[in-house]
């Protein structure tokens, strides 16, 4: 993963960098038949199994991604920091039924980086959590491609070459993660490389995965709890809604067949000659 190799391919353009040979941590080769590298489909697949927070708007039959005026459209790859935003956005649009919907890491660095031509019509941005970032800062991003990243902030992942296994080369979003995979697997925390050694960044990994040989099938992103919690809380609160609607329309045709029957019913008797009197 570490070496140096080939600029990216000119449709890789907008995650490309010059990244030196330490960028990332070194991953061992699997035997040369599986060193190839991987198009953007089968990486975005890969970061697919990983799910990031936006806002939405409410509405009968759908939702509208929230976006404040003159804003930006923003994804935010930790728990707290989407209930947070949420919060302050209900706050300051009370009127408005607004919701977090969970949302495929691929899909929004797609629309972050500008891949496959998928651009949103405003502003974007992939903000990854805010008290990982205060605690590891750019140490995922060699020094010279620091200042280029900077616009965006650093996107940090975290993996320790021990961890690697035939089929899997476990990649986390904090520390916490990984420090709690390489306990249970039966090491003493005093023995994890040090922090530069098992960081790296996002566009980082993702240039090398499309620019650089090696075997990339195995790699596996693995969600944290709090995202994975998350995104099941959603996904809870969505079906009772469904259910809820469902039932509502249920409910509505019940009483639009009764009033069609009232209907015929009324329908069929107004023509009836009153009885004789006695």
């Amino acid at each position: 993963m570490g070496r140096k190799g080939t600029r990216p391919p000119k449709k890789a353009e907008p995650i490309k960098s010059a990244v030196p040979k330490a960028a990332a941590p070194q991953l061992p080769d699997s035997g040369s038949s599986q060193l190839q590298c991987l198009t953007q489909q089968e990486a975005l697949t890969k970061l697919d199994r990983v799910s990031v927070f936006n806002i939405v708007v409410e509405k009968p039959g759908g939702r509208d991604v929230f976006v404040p005026q003159g804003g930006t459209l923003d994804f935010f790859a930790d728990a707290d920091d989407a209930r947070a935003a949420l919060a302050a956005a209900r706050e300051a649009n009370p009127t408005l039924p607004l919701e977090l919907e969970a949302a495929p890491l691929g899909r929004a660095f797609s629309i972050v980086q500008g891949l496959f031509g998928i651009r949103a019509p405003m502003r974007s941005a992939l903000h990854f959590s805010k008290a990982v970032v205060d605690d590891v800062g750019y140490a995922g991003v060699p020094e010279a491609a620091r200042e280029k990243m900077a616009s965006a902030g650093p996107w940090p992942l975290f993996t320790a070459d021990a961890l690697r296994s035939p089929g899997a080369i476990p990649i986390f979003l904090s520390r916490e993660e990984l420090n709690a995979c390489w306990a249970k697997s039966g090491r003493s925390l005093d023995s994890l490389p040090p922090l530069e050694e098992c960081a790296t960044d996002l566009r980082i990994l993702i240039a090398s995965t499309l620019s650089v040989a090696d075997n990339w099938q195995p790699l596996l992103f693995l969600p944290p709890k709090s995202t994975t919690l998350l995104e099941k809380e959603l996904a809870q609160k969505r079906e009772r809604q469904e259910q809820v609607m469902l039932n509502m329309q249920r409910a509505k045709a019940i009483v639009d067949a009764e009033d069609a029957s009232a209907q015929v019913h009324l329908k069929v008797h107004a023509d009836d000659e009153p009885p004789a009197l006695r």
